[in-house]
């Protein structure tokens, strides 16, 4: 397992009257190579667990493993420099983050701070800036010139170039617009099929969940109250009612054709997959 949280609380405002556990008692494992969301009503924990991923937050009790990484909590981490370089972590709204004179200025100043060369940062920062489609004519544009999904994908690039193994999304498409959004996801999908990314995303967008993640953690008051498979968890009728999901619209076209008889795997994520599906059943 390249992560795994064990018996992992966080306590904000420790020893303060107005002490808060927003984590309790965290153990999970997140796959290797997976793409997993984590979900959850707000204020159920989910920006303080990623935080956990790269030390910006650490442990009051209990540990996390991640890597080859191992942070306990009460013990001095001597090592948070290269973690966060192989843990790359992406802000909602990130793109308030942007503080260079240029783009590309922006973008080297991770790499150069990791240690790299100040060609390779060049290199690595052109490469990542290439894969968010920024055209070469912005490079040495200020990023205060672009448009909100341009400063979105800048802010993406800054963390790609230091080719982090692991990527944190924290609500990576707030406040884009549909095409924005699957440009956005579309490059991390093709990061985790191409490169073997691990990818985590915290989001509130079932809809993205249901069509990209592999794996899904439900945290509830600060509790793991779900992993496992997306299919499964999007299938159990159950669980949708217990948890409060909103269902994707996709899952409630299944359910209506489920009703009106037609028998529709689980397996069956798109509209073409279904109609495959249903004009089988209808020819027979």
């Amino acid at each position: 397992m390249s992560i795994s949280f064990k018996s992992l609380s966080h306590i904000y405002n420790k020893d303060m009257p107005y002490a808060h556990k927003a984590l309790d008692n965290i153990n999970l494992d997140i796959k290797e190579g997976s793409i997993t969301a984590i979900i959850g009503e707000t204020g159920s924990g989910k920006s303080t667990l990623v935080e956990h991923l790269n030390a910006l937050l650490l442990p009051d009790e209990g540990s996390l493993e991640i890597l080859d990484y191992n942070i306990v909590a009460n013990q001095k981490q001597k090592f948070l420099k290269p973690l966060r370089k192989d843990v790359g972590l992406v802000f909602q709204f990130s793109e308030y983050q942007l503080f260079e004179e240029t783009v590309i200025k922006d973008v080297i100043f991770g790499p150069l701070n990791f240690g790299f060369s100040q060609q390779e940062a060049i290199n690595k920062s052109i490469e990542a800036l290439k894969l968010v489609e920024i055209d070469e004519k912005y490079f040495n544009v200020s990023p205060l010139e672009l448009s909100g999904g341009q400063k979105r994908r800048v802010a993406i690039a800054g963390i790609l170039a230091c080719d982090p193994k692991i990527i944190v999304l924290d609500e990576p498409t707030a406040g884009l617009d549909p095409a924005g959004s699957k440009q956005i996801i579309d490059l991390f999908v093709s990061l985790n099929k191409t490169l073997n990314k691990t990818i985590i995303i915290v989001s509130h967008d079932n809809e993205m969940v249901y069509n990209y993640c592999d794996d899904t953690v439900v945290l509830s008051h600060g509790k793991v109250v779900y992993h496992g498979s997306t299919l499964d968890l999007f299938s159990d009728q159950k669980l949708i009612e217990e948890f409060h999901l909103l269902l994707p619209q996709i899952v409630q076209f299944k359910n209506e054709l489920t009703e009106n008889g037609f028998k529709i795997s689980k397996e069956a994520r798109t509209i073409e997959d279904i109609v495959g599906e249903v004009i089988k059943q209808v020819k027979k």
